[in-house]
């Protein structure tokens, strides 16, 4: 029993958007146990945790990018078919295609524009106020995410087109 070289990459491309998806929950996991503790300390003994607002912001922008292929390999994103759902199946593979074609047009786009975006990050040395944390590397991350993104969706389209699709 052999594997197309599409189905390879296929689990490949799972295996490594359910390892961004751990990542990212464990990330929101580590800033709920820091809000937690936070709110504890300003509570009882009068100190928070000095710029727990901050990684917050970061570390839940850097999860949003994380879960992002693993929802689009999953079909999480949200479907109207209130237009779609009397049309013929042949019409439906049409608009998936299509959409499949622009999800991985937009997912490049964004990572090419997101590369630009953070490297004038780092240029200018942009950072967080009380931490100074470098806000560029957060651009690595949704680089990395949505040029992952664009792959999945390059990979559904050849793998659809290519007939060896399972839905």
């Amino acid at each position: 029993m052999t594997q197309s070289m599409t189905q390879v990459v296929s689990k490949g491309m799972m295996r490594l958007s359910q390892a961004f998806a751990l990542t990212g929950g464990l990330i929101m996991l580590s800033l709920a146990i820091i809000t937690v503790a936070s709110i504890l300390g300003r509570t009882f003994i009068g100190q928070s945790i000095e710029g727990n607002y901050e990684l917050t912001e970061v570390g839940l922008a850097i999860s949003v990018f994380l879960f992002l292929p693993e929802c689009y390999l999953r079909q999480g994103h949200v479907i109207v078919d209130l237009f779609t759902s009397g049309c013929r199946p042949a019409t439906i593979r049409f608009l998936d295609n299509v959409g499949h074609f622009l999800f991985t047009l937009v997912c490049a786009l964004f990572a090419y524009r997101m590369t630009l975006s953070g490297i004038e990050s780092k240029d200018y040395y942009e950072q967080t106020m009380i931490l100074e944390l470098p806000i560029w590397w957060v651009y690595v991350v949704g680089v990395i995410c949505f040029s992952l993104c664009a792959l999945c969706g390059a990979l559904q389209l050849f793998s659809r087109n290519s007939g060896e699709h399972n839905e």
